[in-house]
């Protein structure tokens, strides 16, 4: 028998409904969510474990790949949407004070580069709607930290940076 609760898809839709309501009533400012990964194949129907399908191997554990991908995009525009639909007093969204990240798995096997992410929200100043390639050997916490510096944050750097990314300053 399966334990209480929700799980896979129906977990996630409901962390991003807690999200949205701890970010609309200002009970929090940060948050940090991770996925979950191994119940959300499972809700699926896909018996492969999420370190195995991402390995992007052709065949099974590519199209284990794809449907998590897929779903994960389509939970990512519906938090995105009830962000935007969220209204503040002062007539704008929620979604225009929010600096959203969005990460995914690491590209390929176990190597830190080429790490695909998303960045939304307003509330980073950032050039959205873009989709940016960065040079080779670039930190991802450059990326953090121009999103910080856009929160108004006065950080000289984060973690390994070694500057702001420009192209995303807005």
């Amino acid at each position: 028998e399966p334990a209480p609760g929700l799980k896979g898809r129906d977990e996630i839709k409901m962390m991003y409904d807690l999200i949205v309501a701890a970010l609309q009533t200002d009970s929090t400012r940060v948050m940090s969510y991770r996925l979950p990964g191994q119940e959300l194949l499972k809700s699926l129907d896909i018996s492969l474990s999420a370190h195995n399908i991402s390995h992007y191997s052709p065949g099974e554990r590519m199209e284990g790949s794809k449907t998590r991908d897929k779903i994960h995009a389509e939970l990512l525009a519906g938090l995105i949407d009830k962000l935007k639909a969220t209204k503040e007093a002062d007539g704008s969204s929620l979604f225009d004070h929010v600096a959203l990240a969005f990460g995914s798995n690491i590209s390929s096997i176990h190597y830190l580069t080429n790490c695909p992410t998303v960045l939304t929200g307003g509330g980073a100043n950032l050039k959205l709607g873009q989709h940016m390639v960065l040079p080779k050997d670039t930190p991802l916490s450059n990326v953090w930290l121009t999103m910080l510096k856009g929160m108004g944050l006065d950080a000289e750097r984060h973690g390994d940076s070694t500057g702001v990314v420009k192209e995303l300053q807005g």
